[in-house]
């Protein structure tokens, strides 16, 4: 069993969130294939800081820099066979000049409202985090 550190960008446009739709899983996450929406994140590796963490994850995933806006008050947790993911989840903004070039985690992205995402498959907890992070004024 494990408890794993993971970070979550919520990075908002107008009244959208970015989301990912996730192709590859690892065991814990079989269960969403063939593929998942998901807020785009990842573990926190020895060492970093979340703030550190997000940024590589955001960089790796998606290829863009990003700003954290705020720290979203709530923490998060999902567990799935034996290991339970401790979320902690950032507002986020990016200079919309960068261009969005996607790894292999990924085959598509989009910017989706709350409502919208309601509509799709995604992750346990994508609606609650994208819900909380609403309400972040900044």
């Amino acid at each position: 069993m494990r408890i794993v550190p993971v970070v979550i960008a919520a990075i908002k446009k107008d009244n959208r969130f970015l989301l990912t739709k996730r192709v590859t899983f690892d065991n814990e996450d079989k269960e969403y294939a063939p593929f998942a929406w998901n807020l785009p994140g990842g573990g926190i590796e020895f060492g970093e800081t979340p703030e550190e963490a997000l940024t590589r994850e955001i960089k790796e995933e998606l290829n863009i820099d990003v700003v954290i806006e705020a720290h979203v008050p709530k923490m998060f947790t999902q567990v799935r066979k034996r290991w339970q993911g401790i979320f902690i989840l950032y507002l986020c903004r990016f200079d919309p000049k960068q261009t969005i070039t996607l790894n292999d985690e990924a085959d598509e992205y989009g910017w989706f409202t709350i409502d919208e995402a309601k509509t799709i498959k995604s992750f346990p907890k994508t609606i609650a985090m994208m819900t909380e992070a609403s309400k972040i004024k900044t």
